[in-house]
């Protein structure tokens, strides 16, 4: 620096230059190497995962570790203490490892650790601890942060498995990769219980016969295999697996007591949905899908879409939805029976155009052209509301049959319906049914609600959704009035 002896103001010129070596040495100090003792300090004390399944990777969760000295540090290594057999896995500085050595941090600066972990099989069947340390090890001190996570052992069905005739029992959970499909002339049976974890790209296909005998103290569960749930702040996202598809094939399938949540995700060339029903061969007869006691949330996509299929719901819960909570296309056979089906959108659901209810006799095919076939479908006892101003959309095309009937249903519709379109009695239309806790898709309702005692009482269910006994006469909806 050249010093300038022209005096402004006595020494400022001179001062400035002494402000400027000043910093320039502090700097210097700064960039050198801590060589003994020093402290480092950590954003948690231990890092924890949620129960993993095994031989499936967890989400990576991360922490820092600071520098709290004002010089540059060596960390000579860093480590996990179990090293070539540990589980975990560490990324630092973009570094895949289980050891690294020589890692700097400048003064008062930090560094991002992450952590990710395998669960190698075991024959454990209910969780088991899974544990390491990470070692830091900076001038002859050591210092850690413990790593926990539970394992889970499963039965794994892999790759478009084909499943023949079989039960699945309730002694550790079934994960499914790449989707699995049940055979024609093959039943697969569920016991009660169990829970079915489905990989994001899978969907469970059904050419046989699917029966699932939960009930209302052990339930079954089919959800995405993500179990780690603190990552994703403990929230339901949809579309985190793809869903249940009926083929043409299938018959006497039978769903009691089973929750299907955060299915619709895009896995094949079918349409989209938690539960995908396509048309059925007339000549097998009955029901080809009956759900008694059942709930259909948070599907990306559709809940139940059917394309002349044949369904019966009793005492159902669908909500939630991207698309059509409940979609009944080109024609087929249709009974809905003390059911409610509610969305007013939520985390990833954008609720603001397609109505909760859509029933067809028609599928377009075009812009201009469609296909046709006979529709029935009848409603009784049944909520179909929402946020939108229209949750119900009921319309014919061509010369196929079309006989819609509403018997004590409530439901959300700015106008009244085309009497010559849809025939009802004793409906309620755009009352509210003041369902408790939207948020927390609580869709119980209150005795102060006009559905409380509006329903019809012959031919429903014997229970409501929470298994209690119907009043008289019964409320509107899968929930008695509380």
């Amino acid at each position: 620096m050249v010093f300038t002896r022209k005096k402004i103001g006595g020494i400022a010129i001179f001062a400035f230059g002494c402000m400027f070596i000043l910093f320039s040495t502090s700097s210097c100090k700064k960039d050198k190497l801590l060589t003994i003792g020093g402290s480092l300090a950590f954003s948690t004390d231990t890092l924890r995962f949620d129960t993993v399944f095994t031989t499936i990777g967890s989400v990576t969760r991360q922490f820092k570790i600071y520098n709290k000295n004002n010089k540059r540090i060596k960390l000579s290594e860093i480590k996990l203490e179990r090293g070539q057999s540990s589980p975990f896995r560490l990324n630092v500085d973009g570094v895949a490892t289980k050891s690294i050595r020589d890692v700097e941090i400048a003064g008062n600066d930090s560094l991002y650790i992450f952590v990710a972990l395998t669960v190698d099989p075991t024959t454990g069947v209910l969780p088991f601890l899974v544990e390491d340390k990470v070692l830091f090890e900076l001038n002859g001190t050591t210092r850690d942060v413990p790593l926990e996570a539970f394992g889970q052992d499963a039965h794994y069905i892999y790759n478009d498995s084909v499943l023949t005739t079989q039960t699945w029992v309730n002694d550790k959970p079934y994960v499914i990769i790449h989707s699995a499909i049940v055979d024609s002339a093959n039943t697969l049976t569920i016991q009660k219980g169990c829970r079915i974890y489905m990989h994001q790209d899978s969907k469970l296909y059904v050419l046989g016969s699917l029966k699932a005998f939960g009930t209302k103290a052990d339930s079954i569960i089919f959800q995405g295999d993500r179990l780690d749930r603190d990552y994703f702040g403990y929230r339901d996202y949809p579309g985190e697996w793809g869903g249940i598809l009926f083929y043409r094939s299938s018959s006497g399938n039978n769903l009691n007591y089973c929750t299907i949540k955060n299915a619709g995700n895009t896995t094949d060339g079918f349409t989209s949905s938690a539960i995908n029903v396509l048309p059925y061969w007339v000549d097998l007869g009955g029901p080809m899908l009956e759900m008694n006691y059942c709930t259909i949330s948070n599907s990306l996509t559709f809940g139940l879409v059917g394309f002349t299929a044949r369904v019966r719901m009793n005492s159902c819960l669908i909500n939630t939805c991207g698309q059509q909570n409940v979609a009944c296309i080109e024609g087929g056979d249709y009974e809905f029976t003390n059911c409610t089906m509610a969305n007013y959108g939520g985390l990833g659901i954008n609720h603001t155009q397609q109505p909760v209810l859509a029933a067809l006799n028609y599928r377009d095919i075009s812009l201009t052209e469609f296909v046709t076939a006979d529709l029935k479908a009848n409603f009784k006892n049944c909520i179909i509301y929402g946020s939108l101003d229209n949750e119900v959309f009921f319309n014919k095309r061509g010369s196929a049959a079309y006989n819609v009937t509403l018997q004590n249903c409530l439901y959300k519709l700015a106008n009244p319906l085309d009497p010559s379109l849809v025939s009802q009695s004793n409906c309620l239309r755009d009352q509210d049914p003041q369902f408790k806790e939207i948020s927390k898709w609580n869709f119980r309702i209150p005795n102060t609600s006009p559905a409380k005692g509006a329903g019809i009482a012959s031919n429903i269910p014997p229970y409501d959704l929470d298994f209690k006994n119907w009043g008289t006469p019964p409320s509107i909806g899968c929930y008695e009035a509380e």
